[in-house]
């Protein structure tokens, strides 16, 4: 029998030790109207949304996650609140993600270079943004989070490749692939 198409984006999961704050970010959007905060399970920073493929570009697509240097893991932080995809007509509440020692750009740069090499998928036109979704709107609107977010740290400990399947109550998604990391500083010192 032959395999269904499946639906693909690699992101970098959420740390356990990042919750905390995150957590701290969704309260102060919570009660904003139309808008619905999402679940824990949920939270990823998104490098790449592959779309829906056929089985070869699924296992391409497995290969470079698989493939990912090691000691491309680091450390960010989470910025401000971002509005995607502005302010005035925002679909997305998100936190941003400051990447000032290159973690997410090298990152994703391996991914996409992969990717395209793969002939999995050909790079975006818009340029690459890091953020966290924490919460999406019904419709697009004009919102103000009720605070600013705080600096908080965010440790890149692993890129996997996730399978999104869309159900009524939401997207669900499991992980086809991972990749374990380590920071580059890290993986010298052993």
């Amino acid at each position: 029998m032959e395999r269904q198409r499946q639906r693909l984006f690699v992101a970098v999961p959420l740390p356990d030790t990042s919750l905390g704050s995150v957590r701290r970010a969704m309260e102060a959007v919570a009660g904003l109207p139309g808008l619905r905060v999402l679940r824990d399970p949920q939270l990823h920073v998104t490098l790449a949304f592959i779309g829906e493929v056929e089985a070869e570009k699924a296992e391409a697509a497995r290969a470079v996650v698989e493939a990912i240097p090691c000691e491309l893991g680091g450390e960010a932080e989470f910025g401000r609140f971002l509005l995607l995809p502005s302010s005035s007509r925002a679909r997305v509440v998100t936190l941003e993600i400051v990447d000032r020692r290159g973690v997410f750009a090298r990152l994703f740069e391996c991914v996409m270079g992969g990717l395209e090499t793969a002939g999995v998928m050909s790079r975006e036109k818009r340029p690459f943004r890091p953020h966290l979704t924490i919460a999406r709107l019904r419709t697009p609107s004009a919102v103000r989070p009720r605070f600013e977010s705080e600096p908080a740290p965010f440790a890149v400990q692993s890129v996997c490749l996730y399978e999104s399947r869309l159900r009524r109550e939401g997207a669900e998604y499991s992980v086809v692939a991972r990749r374990e990391l380590t920071a580059a500083d890290a993986a010298q010192e052993t």
